[in-house]
């Protein structure tokens, strides 16, 4: 019985050690999809810091093409004004034909400044999406940190039921150890009994020849 009950341990400890390897296996696929979701949340930081600079120089560049816009406008109207004082009626057609041609420029800075304006709302739609992953990914890390902690846990557990079984494993070994010494001992005791009964019983027959002897 206590055999066969050595044998149930060895095979409870075989599976506990079986199911602590792949514990410990999960564990490391868990560390190497941390380290991914790291690599992966440096690399996205990286792009968002890229694109948010862009945007800021994109963004002083139109301010500073707008507030040249602006001076060129005060300047054209300037003159404008002070042509009318001055010139004659021809000279007024000239002067309004140049205006003409400046308003036309402006309108194509301004189309340029709409481009310009609508690749920035572009560039903010990727920075929100590139914000958007950056919390998933940060979510995913945290879950995967939980995971890790749990798999810590639990192996930690599964490790001190092993030792407690082989603990337990060891104190039957020690107490049948024991109780087959005792036996042992106890066979030898009896061994000798009956050893000395068989001599005995050996020296009976010349005793009763010496006694027979005697009488006769």
């Amino acid at each position: 019985m206590l055999n066969c009950k050595l044998e149930d341990e060895q095979q409870n400890r075989g599976r506990l050690e079986a199911e602590i390897e792949s514990y410990r296996s999960r564990l490391a696929t868990a560390v190497q999809d941390h380290e991914h979701c790291q690599t992966s949340k440096r690399d996205l930081q990286l792009a968002f810091q890229r694109a948010r600079d862009e945007c800021f120089c994109l963004q002083d560049k139109i301010n500073f093409d707008m507030s040249n816009l602006k001076q060129s406008n005060e300047i054209l109207s300037q003159q404008l004004s002070k042509a009318e004082k001055m010139l004659s009626k021809k000279g007024k057609l000239v002067l309004e034909r140049d205006l003409c041609q400046k308003q036309c420029q402006k309108e194509k800075i301004e189309q340029v400044y709409e481009d310009e304006q609508g690749k920035v709302d572009k560039d903010i739609g990727k920075q929100e999406s590139l914000q958007e992953r950056l919390s998933h990914l940060q979510n995913e890390n945290m879950l995967l940190h939980q995971q890790l902690d749990q798999a810590h846990s639990k192996a930690e557990r599964e490790e001190k039921t092993a030792i407690n079984i082989q603990d337990q494993i060891q104190d039957k070994i020690n107490v049948f150890k024991a109780e087959s010494v005792k036996h042992v001992l106890s066979l030898k005791e009896s061994n000798n009994e009956l050893i000395n009964e068989w001599h005995h019983f050996e020296e009976r027959p010349h005793q009763y020849e010496s006694d027979n002897v005697e009488r006769d």
